[in-house]
C-alpha cells in the first residue's frame, strides 16, 4: 500500500508539474483567451460558469464596485476622517478616491487623489487653492496592531507624527 501511495503521489506531482509548465509557456494573449477556451470546452471559466462545447462564451459580469474603508488619523486635537475608495482586486489595494472630514482646515473641500492601503498606508489628498489652508496632504504609515498605522502626515514643508486607526470596510458611513 505504501508503494502505491508513493507512486500515485509521484504521478500526481508529475502531472501537476506538466500542467503548470504548459500554463507558464503560454503567451499573455493565449492566457487571456484561456477562460473563453475553457468555457467552450465545457470547463468552468474564472467565474465558475460552464458553457456547452461550441457555445458562445458568456458575457463577463461588470467589474464590482470599488470598495470603501474608513480610517481616522490622530495627532492630539487634529483628527482627520478618511472615507477611502480602493480597488479590491489588486494587492496593496490602490486608493482611487475618497473624502476627508474632521478638524482639517476647510474639511469639505478635500478630495483623496491616490495612495494605497495594505501593509503600508499612503494617502494623498488635495483641495482647491484659496483661504489660508494648505492645498496638499500626504499621509504615510506602517501597519501596527491593533488595526492601525503609525507614521507621519504633512502639508508641503511640514511633517507631523500620526496614528491612524482602521475603522472597517464597507461601512454605511465613516465618521
Amino acid at each position: 500500500m505504501k508503494t502505491r501511495t508513493v507512486v500515485l503521489s509521484g504521478l500526481t506531482s508529475l502531472l501537476f508539474g506538466l500542467s503548470v509548465s504548459a500554463a507558464l509557456a503560454q503567451t499573455p494573449a493565449e492566457r487571456a483567451a484561456a477562460p473563453a477556451q475553457a468555457q467552450s470546452a465545457g470547463q468552468p471559466d474564472s467565474h465558475g460558469n460552464i458553457g456547452a462545447p461550441g457555445a458562445a462564451p458568456a458575457v463577463a459580469p461588470p467589474p464590482p464596485p470599488a470598495a470603501h474603508a474608513c480610517l481616522q488619523l490622530h495627532n492630539g486635537t487634529a483628527v482627520f476622517n478618511f472615507d477611502v475608495t480602493f480597488d479590491p482586486n489588486t494587492t496593496n489595494f490602490p486608493v482611487t478616491g475618497g473624502t476627508v472630514t474632521g478638524t482639517i482646515c476647510q474639511a469639505s473641500q478635500w478630495q483623496i487623489t491616490g495612495g494605497h492601503l495594505g501593509p503600508g498606508l499612503a494617502i494623498t489628498a488635495t483641495r482647491p487653492a484659496g483661504n489660508s489652508c494648505a492645498t496638499q496632504l500626504t499621509v504615510a504609515g506602517n501597519f501596527a496592531n491593533p488595526s492601525s498605522y503609525t507614521g507621519t502626515y504633512g502639508f508641503p514643508g511640514t511633517g507631523f507624527q500620526q496614528h491612524t486607526l482602521f475603522l472597517g470596510y464597507q461601512k454605511s458611513s465613516c465618521p
